[in-house]
């Protein structure tokens, strides 16, 4: 009778975590921003399976793909297209003009529906 109990309760499916990266049918639209000033001169990075910066240092080779910002009607953006469920790190760095200072900063986004994620990285100078 315990074997019976015990092999039964070991027998709890567990769902499979999301496995980040390509291969799905979402997107990540990144619009950087220092304050209130869109900056178009940014590139924007991004690192699949996981809601965390990847070291203190930026280096660009930690990230799995980069795109550089368009701007359309005043807004720079980057979309990251084709993206599955899961977690991500999206990265950017660029140039304010008014400071004539580099920025950056990141934010993790979750993908958790086949749709487009628009989210505000909010780059800065560093304290």
């Amino acid at each position: 009778m315990l074997i019976l109990v015990c092999s039964a309760s070991s027998c709890k499916r567990e769902e499979p975590a999301e496995i980040a990266g390509k291969g799905g049918n979402a997107s990540i639209k990144a619009v950087p921003k220092h304050h209130s000033k869109y900056i178009n001169n940014c590139t924007m990075y991004i690192k699949y399976n996981t809601n965390d910066l990847p070291s203190a240092t930026f280096n660009a080779s930690q990230y799995d793909d980069s795109l550089k910002c368009v701007v359309v009607d005043g807004i720079p953006y980057s979309t990251f297209t084709g993206l599955k469920k899961g977690k991500y790190y999206v990265y950017g760095v660029g140039y304010d003009s008014t400071i004539q200072m580099t920025v950056q900063a990141g934010k993790p986004v979750t993908i958790t529906a086949d749709q487009t994620y628009e989210i505000t990285v909010p780059v800065t100078e560093g304290d």
